[in-house]
């Protein structure tokens, strides 16, 4: 562990503050591209010990990615084919301390330094204008150790989505008048194994992809009896597609899903005024469901027979994807009813049940009002999900674990600083009055992973903040439409958002580029394939000699699992049906340009967005397209 008195420089060209996924890739972007005195190289702070984020400090016994390998990894530095298409957390943490040593990012690295506190220098001509103030958190340090304080010309926050527990008020429970008598409760961020479970009554609250996995782990310690509080609702649909029963005959693709998006029309020759309208988003979510309803009976979720959301949110343009699905079958059991006709036809399978599960079912209640004497007390559940009767009878939970999210905290940054990423207005990397200053890997996707945006964010602040590119001045099209009252407002479409930065960055290849530099078997790939951070380092400012590798075999590997059917389906008719969309759009877009002058009007009102349109990230409606 360094020391912060030593080790930190007085000044850097870059402060890195975080040292999880998003935190290592800023620094190595920093490293490669920007230009430095010596002895003001970017460096990197951590307040913890080790190296890893949520990744590490999150983690939990059983915990697995949700987003495959192939989407998460960075663009240059992959997994090999062999490994599982969902590495578990601890093999991540040792890819990303492989991703360090191999980039050789170790010696820029500092532990055990956290910045408590980020001021803004008043003097217009000092160019290290933002004085950062550093402790020393090593357990063995002295209590009189002083802070150091550097400062950066550059700073990039890197401090993550998952830092401080979000932990709601609850009477009964964590908040006045408690229960008689008490009841134990944990945040998940305190919940480590198993055994912590076994032999409990355990009521989960939050049905996001922690709390699920919960469930999971409760029925399987085991626990005596388990209830999932469900506030709103959720979309479930698992991280790979397969155990389906197809006219008798088994689909076992084993095809994670976040790969299964294409790029050609739907990311790549968008028409701006279909990418304003969503019409993707809701053409996929239409047909989705109904192969749902084919495939398992039910048009909630895949195999989601309780806990749905309402029917007009239920889709990828509205929520994230919850891809832990091991828990649905227990979520299930008292509502399946798939009918024996159809059920002959098309079914999901159910993985056996293991030994010793004392009660094989997740009973699904409403988030609890209060507790009364050790017993949770409920509101009915919204009317979408009356059949769900279990918060009828006694729920005596003796644990409760909250999984509940997470909240960011920004005291620490000094006046003149955005406060968080939602007030950054540019691409929701940075804030336009001040390119100097970047949030880094604070969207989440609706399904896709969190540190290849990251990585396409360094390279696009970077690209800005030297003024290599012009703050953008196309409207955005990608974030999710989030109910207003939601606690969440930062989620975005992956593919959208990937290629959004890659068109501003010049890092989008053309099919014309694609074909004359790296021949047609490449072409084929980045058009039936997902948006692969790899794709825009094909072409552009980041170009790299080993992108086409990466595309040629690993990439391609994801392609060639789909077979000819599922490229049919999922590629193919896609892309037919959107080609179409698009022509349409163009067409009508350069007939209207044209009779617009005669006509008096001004161009391109025909799909101007109406004024009731849904909200960013930052709470604002989005402006009126003007092109991709």
């Amino acid at each position: 562990m360094s020391d912060p008195r030593v080790s930190l420089p007085s000044r850097t060209a870059v402060l890195v503050i975080g040292g999880g996924p998003s935190g290592i890739v800023a620094l190595k972007y920093a490293l490669e591209t920007l230009q430095y005195e010596p002895g003001e190289e970017p460096v990197l702070v951590e307040s913890e010990p080790e190296l890893g984020g949520t990744f590490r400090w999150r983690s939990y016994e059983n915990a697995e990615l949700v987003s495959s390998k192939q989407l998460t990894c960075f663009s240059d530095f992959r997994y090999p084919l062999t490994a599982p298409d969902h590495p578990s957390l601890p093999n991540f943490v040792q890819y990303l301390e492989s991703y360090v040593d191999e980039f050789k990012l170790r010696d820029r690295i500092h532990l055990c330094a956290q910045v408590v506190k980020l001021d803004k220098s008043t003097d217009a001509s000092d160019e290290y204008s933002h004085k950062a103030t550093v402790r020393n958190t090593n357990p063995a340090a002295l209590n009189d150790v002083a802070p150091v304080h550097i400062a950066a010309k550059r700073v990039v926050i890197t401090t993550g989505l998952h830092v401080t527990p979000n932990i709601p008020a609850i009477p009964g429970l964590n908040a006045a008048p408690l229960s008689d008598p008490p009841i134990a409760w944990i945040h998940s961020s305190s919940y480590q194994e198993r055994s912590q479970l076994k032999d409990k009554r355990v009521l989960v609250l939050g049905a996001g992809e922690t709390g699920m996995d919960v469930g999971y782990e409760s029925v399987l310690a085991p626990a005596a009896k388990v209830w999932l509080g469900v506030r709103n609702g959720f979309l479930s649909f698992p991280k790979v597609l397969n155990n389906f029963r197809i006219l008798g005959s088994t689909f076992d693709g084993a095809l994670p899903i976040d790969g299964l998006i294409t790029n050609l029309f739907e990311d790549a020759y968008v028409h701006p005024w279909v990418a304003a309208s969503h019409l993707r988003w809701f053409v996929s979510d239409f047909v989705i469901r109904r192969v749902m309803w084919l495939l398992t009976g039910t048009t909630a979720g895949c195999n989601q027979w309780a806990g749905e959301l309402p029917p007009e949110r239920q889709g990828r343009a509205y929520v994230f994807l919850n891809k832990s699905g091991k828990a649905m079958q227990f979520i299930n059991r008292p509502y399946q009813a798939m009918s024996a006709f159809h059920k002959f036809f098309f079914h999901y399978i159910d993985p056996p049940l293991p030994d010793g599960v004392h009660d094989p079912t997740i009973h699904a209640v409403p988030f609890p009002q209060r507790f009364e004497n050790g017993t949770a007390i409920f509101n009915p559940p919204p009317a979408h999900r009356a059949k769900e009767t279990a918060w009828k009878t006694e729920c005596n939970p003796d644990l409760v674990v909250l999984c509940t999210g997470y909240r960011q905290d920004w005291e620490w940054l000094g006046a003149g600083y955005p406060q968080g990423p939602d007030a950054c207005d540019v691409r929701g990397v940075c804030a336009s009055s001040d390119p100097s200053v970047a949030f880094i890997g604070f969207l989440r996707p609706g399904v896709g992973a969190i540190p290849p945006m990251s990585e396409m964010q360094a390279q696009f602040f970077f690209l800005l903040t030297t003024g290599k590119i012009p703050v953008p001045a196309t409207d955005e099209h990608y974030h999710l439409l989030h109910a207003k009252e939601g606690r969440i407002q930062y989620g975005v479409d992956f593919s959208s958002y990937m290629s959004q930065l890659a068109r501003d960055m010049g890092s989008a290849p053309s099919l014309w580029s694609l074909v004359t530099q790296h021949g047609w078997f490449v072409t084929f790939v980045y058009c039936f394939g997902a948006a692969f951070p790899t794709f825009y380092r094909l072409v552009g400012p980041y170009r790299s000699s080993a992108a086409p590798g990466i595309v040629r075999t690993e990439l391609y590997d994801t392609i060639r699992r789909r077979g000819v059917v599922g490229n049919l389906f999922m590629g193919v008719i896609p892309m037919l049906f959107y080609a179409v969309i698009n022509l349409v759009a163009l067409v009508i877009d350069v007939l209207w340009t044209l009779a617009a002058p005669i006509l008096g009007a001004p161009p391109h009102s025909v799909f101007a967005t109406s004024p009731a349109m849904p909200k960013a990230a930052n709470g604002k409606a989005q402006p009126k397209a003007k092109g991709d």
